[in-house]
């Protein structure tokens, strides 16, 4: 034991360095709340930032007529047209291409994955995103074409009295027909739209049917799996008896929107179909849209009210925007949680926290506005050039 003058300094020297350990640890827990909060603030400051024009990064010719489509594809760009279909770069450099000649040809795509087919044609065309494609050739004329992640595609064939839906592999040119359903129009009705599940496993199918003088929808759900098979691959139904049934579209890999003329109803577990939602809206839908996992309406409000309103939904019927806009468009998509409005001089990006990204004037008068890869990039397509740009303020 130490002398009291020792114990003394040996107790203000662990007492200072107490207090240095207390202040690190202090100082270090500010620091990490500062931060905290800045990454917030800086959070908030990006997803309602406003961004007034765009810079062009790169711009290539296009080296076609303006009977060409475009769409978004894997971060770049597919366009199609009446004698082929190619995908290219931000560069302009073409990933792959395919030729055809069409007069009226329908597309679907899912992922890298693309068909194509003449409406009243009997070819069909399947692009892997790779290579040139290869081709399918119906004894029917094809009506409707969908398309699944692993290359699946499912057709409905016209017959003078009855509809054929197959689905086939593309990719098994031994055994390519997988399953052939078919259909009566004195029965069943007539086909209106079709949906493929990403997997290839469900098909929905929706009929227009008259039952006397009363116009009915039919949705008639279908599994291929283990469950499907045990149950005569019809697994589920219902009817709309009041609300036309017009079109359907998967929003994930297991929920199904049906789109109504008045509203939508949202169905899950394909094996086992059950409504999880339906809405009918007072007001007239002007336009719907699809994304992984949401689906958005734009409303016209009354014809004495310039405003409409869009309305963002979740897989489970939850809304996400709930929102009225005053401007008027003539193109409306939604990607990367955000919907996309253009004219052919102006164009406007709404994010679903309700903030505005975007409004500006175009510098040329375009024809196509659509999103990049990142999140601040968009191609701008005029009637000359390809216009990769990057938002500014």
């Amino acid at each position: 034991m130490g002398t009291l003058s020792e114990r003394s300094k040996e107790f203000i020297l662990k007492r200072e360095k107490t207090k240095k350990k207390v202040i690190l640890i202090g100082g270090t827990i500010l620091g990490v709340i500062v931060l905290f909060m800045l990454s917030i603030l800086l959070y908030n400051m990006i997803r309602t930032k406003t961004y007034n024009g765009y810079e062009k990064l790169e711009s290539f010719d296009r080296a076609d007529g303006n009977t060409v489509k475009y769409m978004p594809y894997e971060g770049a760009l597919l366009k199609y047209s009446r004698d082929g279909a190619s995908a290219i770069d931000k560069k302009g450099k073409v990933l792959w291409n395919g030729s055809y000649e069409m007069k009226n040809p329908m597309i679907d795509v899912c992922g890298k994955n693309v068909v194509i087919a003449d409406n009243g044609g009997k070819e069909v065309y399947v692009y892997n995103g790779s290579d040139s494609g290869t081709v399918l050739n119906m004894d029917y004329p094809v009506s409707m074409v969908r398309i699944a992640s692993q290359g699946v595609i499912a057709v409905v064939l016209d017959d003078s009295d009855s509809n054929i839906i197959r689905l086939y592999n593309p990719y098994d040119s031994s055994n390519s027909l997988l399953v052939e359903v078919p259909t009566n129009i004195s029965t069943d009705g007539y086909p209106v739209d079709i949906a493929l599940s990403p997997d290839g496993k469900s098909l929905v199918t929706s009929y227009v049917y008259m039952n006397g003088s009363t116009t009915e929808s039919n949705i008639c759900f279908y599994n291929f799996s283990e469950v499907g098979q045990d149950k005569n691959r019809v697994v589920g139904g219902c009817n709309f008896v009041d609300s036309f049934a017009n079109k359907l579209e998967f929003v994930d890999d297991d929920t199904l929107c049906i789109f109504l003329n008045n509203g939508y109803s949202l169905y899950s577990n394909m094996k086992q179909p059950k409504e999880i939602h339906t809405e009918i809206f007072n007001q007239e839908i002007r336009s719907v849209m699809t994304d992984r996992g949401h689906v958005g309406f734009i409303l016209d409000n009354s014809n004495m009210d310039s405003t409409r309103t869009i309305k963002v939904i979740d897989a489970t019927g939850k809304d996400i925007l709930n929102q009225e806009i005053e401007y008027d468009y003539d193109k409306v998509s939604m990607a990367n949680d955000e919907i996309i409005f253009s004219t052919s001089v102006n164009a406007r990006i709404v994010r679903f926290n309700g903030s505005v990204k975007l409004d500006c004037n175009l510098k040329n008068e375009t024809e196509y506005f659509l999103p990049g890869k990142a999140s601040d990039i968009y191609y701008v397509i005029d009637a000359n050039a390809i216009n990769r740009v990057k938002l500014c303020e």
